[in-house]
């Protein structure tokens, strides 16, 4: 068997090397845009969690909507 790394090896290494930089990234966001980043995701994700069952009060998304 070669030294040599495969194509899936390279690409893996690749990929798990622009996920550090993505999270790097987002780590050194401001606190207003990761609460922002953090509400939308609420928002996006209340209707599939409806879907699944009730969900208790601090479950549900934050209202701070004027």
């Amino acid at each position: 068997m070669s030294e040599s790394k495969t194509d899936i090896e390279v690409e893996a290494e690749r990929i798990f090397a622009e996920k550090k930089l993505w999270h790097r990234r987002q780590a050194d966001l401001p606190l207003k845009e990761k609460v922002r980043i953090l509400l939308k995701m609420q928002r996006d994700d209340y209707p599939i969690l409806l879907k699944r069952g009730g969900l208790r009060s601090w479950e549900k998304p934050w209202n701070i909507e004027p």
